[in-house]
């Protein structure tokens, strides 16, 4: 019991620690699939191209394309009374709101970057905060743009090297602190008039079914449009902070296979004492007829069985805990963008610790019952 124990311990916590990383790297998922789209195209050589340099019908006739928005990003200086901030403003078309799902993390006011011929934004949380500006129109809700025209040089006697436009707050929205305190939304054609771009834009973003392969329909896109233009999924948008994430769970996956490895070790000592108890017995089924290689499948499958109780026991308790915190999230989460530990249970996951437990339980199984019973009763074979 003290060596199904052990590795019934290291097997639970396997589930649960992968069950937690799993939910960490969907939540950050869903945080950046509010902002970033599935595929984002760029120039590869400068800063901008023609929005018409892409044919975009064509784009959204490849296979689980579903719409594709035109973006302009530049940084900006904002201004709301007597506070100054730099931010970065995204100018979009109305196809945005189809390629990402900012609506769902508005915290208040509405989604809207134009109304009756005035200019609206939608700001982060964290931009509203440093200008203490409101989307309610019943008190001051305008802020003014400062763009920074390419054309022009800058110097300390050009001022007009800036040009000012102003607009109103519509709405706030609070997906994470990084884009809660940098970005701020408006209308494409705001942006093109902020900084004279023309018809000029810095990306398109594109939203992709649910059902189609994004590498593949990247591989797709690419073939379309050519080199010429920096094609990245979202995962390759955000590739540190998954790479970091995955790298850390296969990590503690390592640390704990390989305490299970050490908790193997009972069932050797588990097996020589039942090899040294049973001695007597030993013998008497050799006297019967008993081969070298049935003694040994004997103590081979004690092992094999204390293995597969604790490691199948592990992986239930371990199914249990992480549902229960699915269910009733008990472990509470503080300062952060949700109140509880996620987490997210995959049958690949669930495979891979029963496959080790496994491979481990027939390593320790096997080799050290062949060695003590050629050692111990090597006379009596």
């Amino acid at each position: 019991m003290i060596s199904v124990f052990g590795i019934f311990v290291s097997t639970t916590a396997m589930v649960i620690v992968l069950s937690a990383f799993n939910g960490i790297e969907g939540l950050v998922e869903d945080l950046f699939s509010s902002f970033d789209p599935s595929i984002k195209i760029t120039i590869r050589e400068g800063k901008t191209f023609e929005d018409d340099a892409i044919n975009i019908n064509e784009l959204k006739s490849i296979a689980g394309v579903e719409s594709v928005a035109k973006v302009i990003e530049e940084i900006t200086m904002l201004k709301h009374g007597e506070q100054w901030i730099t931010a970065t403003l995204k100018g979009v078309d109305s196809n945005f709101f189809d390629v990402c799902n900012i609506t769902n993390a508005l915290t208040e006011g509405d989604a809207i970057l134009n109304s009756e011929g005035f200019e609206n934004t939608i700001i982060g949380l964290g931009i509203q905060n440093k200008l203490q500006v409101t989307s309610d129109p019943r008190y001051s809700n305008s802020v003014t743009a400062y763009g920074l025209l390419r054309h022009k040089k800058l110097s300390k006697n050009n001022k007009k090297a800036f040009k000012p436009l102003m607009l109103t707050v519509s709405g706030v929205f609070s997906i994470n602190p990084e884009f809660d305190n940098q970005y701020m939304i408006t209308s494409l054609n705001y942006a093109k008039n902020l900084f004279e771009y023309g018809n000029a834009i810095t990306a398109l973003e594109i939203s992709i079914s649910d059902k189609v392969d994004a590498d593949l329909t990247k591989k797709r896109i690419i073939e379309q449009i050519g080199d010429k233009y920096l094609v990245k999924t979202r995962y390759e948008q955000n590739e540190l902070i998954f790479k970091t994430n995955e790298t850390e769970k296969w990590m503690v996956f390592l640390i704990l296979g390989f305490i299970l490895v050490l908790s193997t070790f009972n069932i050797i000592a588990s097996i020589s004492m039942l090899l040294f108890d049973k001695q007597k017995d030993i013998k008497t089924l050799i006297s019967m007829g008993a081969t070298k290689q049935m003694i040994q499948r004997i103590f081979f499958l004690e092992g094999l069985f204390i293995n597969l109780l604790g490691g199948l026991l592990g992986i239930l308790v371990g199914l249990i805990v992480a549902y229960l915190q699915v269910k009733y999230h008990f472990v509470a989460l503080q300062n952060s963008v949700i109140d509880y530990w996620p987490v997210e249970i995959k049958l690949d996951d669930i495979l891979l610790v029963l496959t080790t437990v496994v491979a481990i339980g027939l390593l320790s199984s096997y080799l050290p019952v062949k060695y003590l019973i050629r050692k111990q009763f090597s006379d009596s074979f």
